[in-house]
C-alpha cells in the first residue's frame, strides 16, 4: 500500500504578499477571493495592492457564510464567478480555511490561503472540521492534499485582537503533549514517527516566545517573537497533524475541552484553546509528569491561561456532564493507558490540590 505524506508550503513576514505574484502566476489569471468579512477587510486590499503589477484579476470577492457548513460549499459551489475562476484565495480563521478547502476539493481548483489570525494550523492541513448550519460538529473531511501554498502576514496578525493568538498558544500546548500520550508503547512507522518527535516543537519555543508574542500583539508589533510563536501555532502544528494518524492527533486535553462544552456557558464564554490548554494540566496531573506540571503552571500564570476549573465559573459538583462527555470521546480511545471518568475526575481533584499547595 503506498504512503503519502504532503509538507506545507508557505511565505512568512511582513512582505509575505509579495511572493503572490511569483507563486501564483503559473495556475491562471481569474481569481476569486472568499473568507470571512473581518478578513477580507483587512487583507484583501493589501493583496490586491501585491498584484496590480500581475496577470492576476480578481473576478470577485465573497463572504464564506460564517460556518464551516457543507450548505455553505454548496452554496459557493453555484455561484458563477467561482465556477469560471481559476484559483481561490481564501482568508481568515480556521472555519474560512476549511470551508474553501472542501469547495476547491470539490470543484478540483487550486487553493491559496491568506490567514489573518493564529488560532489554529487550518491554513496548512489537509484536515477540514466541519459544522451543522447551527454550529454544531459535524465530521472531518479529508482533502488529498494542503492548499498549493500559504502567504502567512505577521502584521496583520500583530493587528488582530490577541485573544487569538492566545487561544491558538492554549491549543498548540495540546500538540505538545498529547501525540507522544497517545502513541506511547505503539510500534509507529515513519510518518507517525517523525510526527511525535516534532510534536515537541509545540511547546518549547511557545514556552520561550510565547509571553512576549502576546505583549508584541497587543501593541501591534511584528516582532521575531511573534513570528516565531505563529510558525509553531499554524506550520508545526500543521506538519505535526500532517504526519500524524487520527488517533494520535488528539488525547485527554481535547476530551477536557469536549466535556466542557457541555456546559452552555462555559461554551459561550471561553475559546476552544482556553479550554484545551486547562486540558494540558490535567493530562499532566494525570500521567504524574510533576516537572513538566510546574513549567505549564509558571507559564499559564504569566499569560494568564486557566489552571483551574474555577476560571471558567463551575464547581466540580456541576461538573458530571464534562466527566462524561470527556471519557466517552473517540479522543481518549487510543492512550498510553485506559482512561476512565474516574481518573478524569480525580485528576482535576488533584491538580486542584496541587495548585493551592504550590
Amino acid at each position: 500500500m503506498s504512503q503519502n505524506m504532503f509538507l506545507p508550503n508557505y511565505s512568512i513576514g511582513k512582505d509575505a504578499y509579495n511572493e503572490i505574484k511569483d507563486i501564483c502566476e503559473k495556475y491562471g489569471t481569474k481569481v476569486v477571493f472568499i473568507g470571512g468579512k473581518t478578513a477580507l477587510e483587512k487583507a484583501s486590499f493589501l493583496v490586491k495592492e501585491a498584484i496590480k503589477e500581475s496577470n492576476l484579476e480578481v473576478i470577485d470577492e465573497i463572504w464564506f457564510g460564517g460556518e464551516a457548513s457543507y450548505e455553505n460549499v454548496e452554496m459557493l459551489m453555484k455561484n458563477e464567478n467561482i465556477i469560471n475562476s481559476h484559483m481561490i484565495f481564501a482568508f481568515g480563521g480556521g472555519k474560512a480555511c476549511d470551508t474553501c478547502k472542501v469547495l476547491t476539493e470539490k470543484l478540483n481548483k487550486p487553493l491559496f490561503i491568506f490567514p489573518t489570525i493564529a488560532s489554529t494550523c487550518a491554513s496548512v492541513t489537509c484536515v477540514c472540521a466541519m459544522y451543522h448550519p447551527n454550529g454544531v460538529y459535524r465530521d472531518l473531511f479529508f482533502r488529498k492534499a494542503p492548499a498549493i501554498h500559504t502567504f502567512i502576514n505577521t502584521q496583520i496578525i500583530a493587528e488582530a485582537p490577541t485573544k487569538y493568538l492566545w487561544a491558538g498558544i492554549g491549543d498548540t500546548l495540546g500538540k505538545g503533549y498529547e501525540p507522544e500520550f497517545s502513541a506511547r508503547g505503539k510500534e509507529l512507522d515513519y510518518p507517525n514517527k517523525l510526527g511525535i518527535t516534532l510534536s515537541s516543537l509545540c511547546k518549547d519555543p511557545l514556552l520561550k516566545y510565547g509571553e512576549k508574542a502576546l505583549k508584541d500583539c497587543e501593541n501591534n508589533i511584528s516582532s521575531k517573537e511573534l513570528e516565531e510563536t505563529i510558525l509553531t501555532i499554524i506550520v508545526t502544528t500543521g506538519l505535526v497533524s500532517n504526519s500524524l494518524k487520527m488517533s494520535y492527533n488528539s488525547g485527554l486535553a481535547h476530551a477536557i475541552c469536549y466535556g466542557f462544552s457541555t456546559i452552555k456557558e462555559v461554551e459561550e464564554n471561553h475559546l476552544h484553546g482556553e479550554l484545551v490548554s486547562y486540558g494540558v494540566l490535567v493530562l499532566e496531573m494525570m500521567d504524574k509528569n510533576y516537572d513538566e506540571l510546574d513549567k505549564l503552571i509558571n507559564f499559564y500564570k504569566k499569560i494568564n491561561l486557566p489552571i483551574s476549573y474555577k476560571n471558567f465559573n463551575v464547581e466540580i459538583d456541576n461538573m458530571d456532564s464534562v466527566f462524561d462527555k470527556a471519557s466517552s470521546v473517540k479522543d481518549i480511545e487510543v492512550s498510553a493507558y485506559p482512561i476512565t471518568r474516574d481518573m478524569i475526575y480525580n485528576s482535576i481533584k488533584n491538580l486542584e490540590e496541587y495548585i493551592s499547595k504550590n
